[in-house]
């Protein structure tokens, strides 16, 4: 167990501060993600060092369009999460809480690794990264030193100053997952929307490079309605510069719906581009024409990308190379 930061004493309990849930925990209890414990009026992380996956992953995996495109990233994650998301692809590791295990995976090692690997960033993905947060703290300074930049690919639920504070140590970028309306966060995910839309106009606002990712999935949210919802608080929250990713759904964990029409995903692309988002894209459907980046100004095929790999790119210094519109994103 290590301390674990974010957190305040009330009426004899703990309330944890890392995410919007703001857990109430009594002496020897843990919160809703099982990964912070009250011990005797102490709070303590569960997750420091306990990485339950650690491999180098094209930075288009994440799915990062717009940010060192063509690079790879050491990618790492823990145990749990603090949403309830039944189709989660990867439940293995986020329906479990952490495993008490004798090895620990130090920053050191994280940061060995990439650089052997020739990776220019360290992703903290798979799970919710949120909950290795006095993880990131610690690794993140140490990686901006040898010159790797630091993402995360989040659901959105920390709260504003777990945000502030991981940008303050060196996060770079995060892409954030927006599952749907009220509704669906309600029903499924035993969330609120409002907060992870609060949290990407915040990530915005304080400079971190951000994507959007909305999992389309059958008779849960690629009905016309719920696109309608996701595209018009993505313009109201994000903007139109932020790429938005449409991504098929598979079935998993404890989902059984048929996979997404590839026609609902093009839908949704349809509908962003004609409401004014510049970039949007589609994910899980490898060779389609919206795999590839645009020029939202003159149509110029500026990144044609296969599945996860770069094919070619003719961004020149962040701009169109046809018309020299400047294209959102971090190219260098």
């Amino acid at each position: 167990m290590k301390d674990a930061k974010l957190w305040r004493r009330s009426d004899g309990e703990i309330v944890c501060q890392l995410c919007w849930r703001f857990c109430r925990i009594k002496d020897g209890q843990k919160g809703f993600c099982n990964t912070r414990v009250n011990k005797k009026g102490k709070l303590y992380t569960l997750t420091y060092g306990n990485i339950s996956a650690l491999e180098s992953r094209p930075i288009e995996i994440k799915p990062f369009f717009h940010f060192l495109p063509g690079s790879r990233s050491i990618t790492f994650s823990t145990y749990s999460c603090n949403l309830a998301c039944p189709w989660c692809h990867n439940w293995e590791i986020s329906k479990k809480p952490p495993l008490n295990s004798s090895i620990k995976i130090g920053v050191d090692d994280i940061i060995e690794l990439a650089l052997k690997n020739g990776d220019r960033s360290t992703c903290a993905s798979f799970n919710e990264p949120t909950l290795l947060f006095e993880f990131l703290l610690d690794l993140f300074p140490l990686a901006k030193k040898k010159g790797l930049k630091n993402t995360m690919v989040s659901n959105g639920y920390m709260t504003l100053k777990a945000l502030e504070m991981l940008k303050s140590a060196g996060l770079d970028a995060i892409n954030i997952d927006i599952k749907g309306d009220d509704e669906v966060y309600e029903k499924y995910c035993k969330g609120d929307i409002r907060f992870v839309w609060r949290v990407i106009e915040k990530a915005i606002k304080i400079g971190l490079h951000v994507e959007v990712v909305n999992l389309v999935i059958t008779d849960v949210n690629d009905d016309m309605d719920c696109i309608k919802y996701v595209v018009e608080n993505h313009l109201r929250y994000a903007g139109n510069k932020i790429p938005i990713h449409f991504t098929r759904y598979y079935p998993a964990f404890m989902f059984g719906k048929p996979r997404t029409s590839i026609e609902r995903i093009e839908m949704a692309i349809k509908y962003a581009k004609r409401e004014g988002v510049m970039y949007a894209y589609i994910g899980n459907v490898p060779g389609h024409r919206y795999e590839n980046t645009y020029c939202p100004r003159c149509g110029e095929l500026l990144i044609r990308r296969f599945s996860y790999e770069v094919i070619d790119n003719k961004i020149t210094d962040g701009k169109c190379k046809k018309c020299n519109f400047e294209i959102y994103g971090v190219w260098g």
